[in-house]
């Protein structure tokens, strides 16, 4: 604490040190210099023109080319369609680039039996009834009021080789047996005469059997004859059911060619 004389008073006051009048100073002065960086900077920002203001070179001419001069009409696809199955759905809708307005399609050429076709949104849909015995191939064309665009397309209907049922539930899931594959390969033949040789066989023993019993019960050789009689008819009766069997399979395979 000092006294104070100035102006002929007197008085009293708190004085302070050289060096927190020097800080006080430095500080001022900083912050005022800060403030003036961020007004510029502030202002340069402003005049500045934004990025998304500024078209990238080139881009205007090629926006205004495609204005003008639009893409042509050209259809995009495959000419190989998908291949479809007799008795099961099938849709497919082609598509087509360039253009302007609604396209209007048209296909000339013969449809499978089942399909059909709609010019407006050009899909062909349905459920084919049986195969091609051949590719066929169609003549596609598609308008959009101004200008044409053709193509061809070709089209496979398979053949199943089996009905496209759904199994019932009660059935067992057996695969499917190729019975004619096997009788074209003989093994009907092979079938009939291995139940032939197990019929003879049976035969065999049954007699053997009846025999030993008649002769257990005091049989002559009459009984004995007449079982062998008897046993005999059978294995012939046998033999021409064998031989039966097997030239009706065989008919059957030459006239089923």
């Amino acid at each position: 604490m000092r006294r104070n004389r100035r102006g002929g008073g007197s008085g009293l006051e708190f004085g302070g040190s050289g060096e927190d009048s020097f800080v006080a100073v430095v500080v001022t002065k900083l912050t005022g210099a800060l403030l003036f960086i961020l007004l510029l900077t502030m202002v340069i920002m402003a005049l500045l023109p934004k990025a998304v203001d500024l078209a990238p070179p080139g881009v205007g001419n090629d926006r205004e080319i495609a204005e003008t001069e639009p893409i042509p009409l050209s259809i995009t696809t495959p000419e190989a369609l998908p291949e479809a199955i007799a008795g099961r759905p099938y849709a497919i809708a082609l598509a087509a680039a360039g253009g302007r307005g609604p396209l209007h399609w048209n296909i000339e050429g013969p449809l499978p039996e089942g399909l059909t076709f709609d010019p407006a949104s050009g899909v062909l849909q349905g459920t084919p009834a049986k195969g091609t015995p051949q590719p066929l191939s169609l003549s596609v064309r598609v308008s959009d009021g101004t200008s044409i665009a053709t193509g061809s397309a070709r089209l496979v209907v398979y053949q199943s080789d089996r009905p496209l049922i759904t199994p019932a539930w009660w059935k067992p899931g057996l695969p499917p047996v190729p019975w004619r594959a096997w009788l074209d390969q003989g093994v009907g033949f092979l079938v009939l005469w291995l139940i032939h040789l197990v019929g003879m066989s049976t035969l065999a023993n049954l007699e053997r059997i009846a025999v030993q019993g008649s002769v257990a019960l005091g049989g002559s050789d009459a009984g004995s004859l007449s079982v062998g009689r008897r046993y005999a008819i059978y294995r012939n009766l046998i033999r021409l059911s064998t031989l039966s069997a097997m030239l009706v399979l065989g008919v059957w395979l030459w006239t089923a060619r």
